[in-house]
């Protein structure tokens, strides 16, 4: 496929972050950034994503997992059984281009504190109109730490791109403020194949909801979750996660 967006190569001239929105993310562990991607490019991003979730283009190149239900969901496309597409960026040159975008360099940089950023891998939570499937409260270190390789330190950033409208209705993503602080949690894997935190109060998430084209940042160790979208509106995400330089990836 051929990308429409221009290939970025200069950092932004001015501070990305106020030095109250870092502190708010040393807080809380997560960040509301606001608008990022303009309607024309939310649309074409769209499209890519599509696409590979209907396996056309370089879909082969892309780790595809169904939503559980699949099997049994009768009268609905390819497109619309897709629970997560992981590595897209691998398979479509927009895509990467966004991954190396320098305004989400800069951020994820500040939010870091660091210059040495390497970006490590994205996926797309596809969250389909009325079955999309919920995604288990955990930590993305609690991955890194049980099931993926393990990093070191567990100090990873995502930036979460929303490509449709995200609201409470339609399973948005919910964060548990401050929960960053423990380190990485204990984790158990549930029926759902899915890890699932241990030993967290969860009674203070709160919803991050997010226009198309609106972007939140989160620590690798911030409990977070999502209900299933049982409304007849898509809720499309692509997730991009960075890591320190000075990391160790190792397969254990």
């Amino acid at each position: 496929m051929n990308g429409q967006f221009p290939q970025h190569h200069r950092r932004t001239e001015m501070p990305t972050l106020t030095p109250e929105q870092c502190e708010r993310f040393r807080e809380d562990g997560f960040l509301v950034y606001g608008p990022f991607l303009s309607p024309e490019e939310v649309t074409t991003v769209g499209d890519r994503i599509d696409a590979l979730a209907s396996a056309e283009g370089d879909a082969a190149k892309v780790s595809v997992r169904m939503e559980t239900a699949a099997a049994t969901l009768e009268g609905v496309s390819r497109r619309d059984k897709v629970w997560q597409l992981m590595m897209a960026a691998q398979a479509d040159d927009v895509i990467a281009s966004i991954a190396q975008h320098p305004q989400i360099l800069d951020v994820t940089r500040q939010l870091m504190q660091t210059e040495d950023v390497h970006y490590l891998q994205d996926q797309v939570l596809m969250k389909p109109a009325f079955h999309g499937s919920h995604v288990s409260w955990h930590q993305d270190s609690g991955y890194w730490t049980n099931v993926e390789p393990w990093i070191d330190p567990p100090a990873i950033v995502t930036c979460w791109v929303a490509i449709d409208n995200v609201t409470e209705d339609n399973g948005c993503v919910r964060m548990v403020p401050g929960s960053h602080k423990g380190g990485v949690l204990p984790h158990e894997p549930g029926g759902d194949h899915l890890l699932h935190v241990q030993g967290v109060d969860l009674t203070s998430a709160v919803p991050v909801v997010l226009p198309p084209g609106g972007v939140s940042f989160h620590h690798s160790c911030t409990v977070h979750g999502s209900a299933p979208n049982t409304t007849p509106h898509r809720r499309r995400g692509l997730a991009l996660t960075y890591v320190r330089g000075d990391a160790k990836v190792t397969d254990r």
